[in-house]
């Protein structure tokens, strides 16, 4: 045997082990951090997605709900795990509007977190409880000028999407009314349903199942442009009031550094579980729209929309409690 032959032999048994070492992504499960509590938007946009994902992959993907402090805590959890494809993050617009009112929060959503898509767009809806007797904004309005801070409205909590803008409709028509935040998006939706809180500045996500099933009555949407899903619900300048353009967007990150190769396939798989029809049919019930937004977009979007929040926040004066 040629001294060729044997070096050819010889390197191949000692690079063969070091192939077996690197095995294919995902040879384990993945955890899906999501920075708030079950039943709130995050939550429900997030766990199709992962079903799907965990379907298409064939490992486990789990959902680990994190709350506390605005979704800092989840958030934080997230961005310190390794960048190995094994955690990813769920959250969206809360993550930028969160930057004005943590400071001290120990990440940069645009630095620490690469995303991997935008996961659905929904519009935000003033909802509120058929007896309360507030049949359309102008009458909520009048009510509200005539007699200040005597109505209520609830949200998940203090900075939260619903606080930020229920205090832009305040700020745009000079109301004053009393904040009531909650511990997350399903007590506050309990208290609604109940009557104990009249109105709330909500994600079409988690009101749509209740305007479907007439447990709670649409005032106006506070985007600029009618809902395709929800044709009927008009937008909050049609309804007499201020022009906002407020929606919520849905989005999957993954902590800064992830190996290209698993961030390209991450990317991928997502988008195929996105296109899947048992995650469109979700999406559709929960008037949920695609993004328009391109992977080739994702930082600079993501970046620009960290901007424009973290402006208005301080321009309102907002500050975590």
């Amino acid at each position: 045997m040629s001294t060729r032959i044997l070096l050819a032999a010889a390197l191949g048994l000692a690079t063969a082990p070091a192939f077996a070492q690197a095995p294919a992504w995902p040879d384990r499960p993945i955890r899906i951090v999501v920075p708030y509590g079950p039943g709130g938007g995050v939550d429900s946009f997030t766990r199709p997605v992962a079903a799907q994902l965990q379907a298409q992959l064939g490992q486990s993907v789990v959902v680990d709900n994190r709350a506390g402090a605005g979704g800092t805590i989840g958030v934080l959890n997230a961005a310190r795990a390794p960048a190995d494809g094994y955690t990813l993050l769920s959250g969206g617009v809360h993550q930028p509007m969160a930057e004005a009112l943590y400071p001290q929060r120990g990440y940069r959503i645009d630095a620490d977190f690469v995303p991997v898509a935008i996961t659905a767009v929904v519009p935000n809806v003033l909802v509120v409880n058929p007896a309360s007797g507030l049949t359309d904004l102008r009458t909520l309005m009048d009510r509200a000028r005539a007699t200040p801070d005597s109505l209520t409205y609830c949200s998940s909590g203090s900075g939260t999407s619903q606080h930020i803008i229920a205090e832009m409709f305040l700020r745009e028509t000079g109301l004053r009314m009393l904040h009531v935040p909650y511990r997350g998006t399903a007590p506050a939706m309990n208290d609604l349903l109940a009557g104990v809180c009249p109105m709330m500045f909500d994600g079409m996500g988690t009101s749509a199942p209740q305007i479907q099933g007439q447990r709670l009555r649409p005032i106006a949407l506070t985007v600029s442009r009618r809902s395709a899903l929800f044709p009927d619900i008009p937008t909050m300048s049609e309804a007499g009031g201020p022009a906002i353009d407020a929606g919520t967007w849905y989005a999957l990150w993954a902590p800064a550094g992830i190996p290209v190769p698993i961030l390209a396939r991450l990317r991928a798989e997502v988008r195929a579980a996105l296109a899947s029809p048992a995650v469109q049919r979700v999406w559709q019930q929960q008037g949920a729209e695609p993004s328009s937004v391109g992977e080739d977009r994702l930082e600079t979007y993501v970046r620009e929309e960290t901007s424009r929040w973290s402006g208005l926040v301080t321009s309102l004066g907002l500050r975590a409690e």
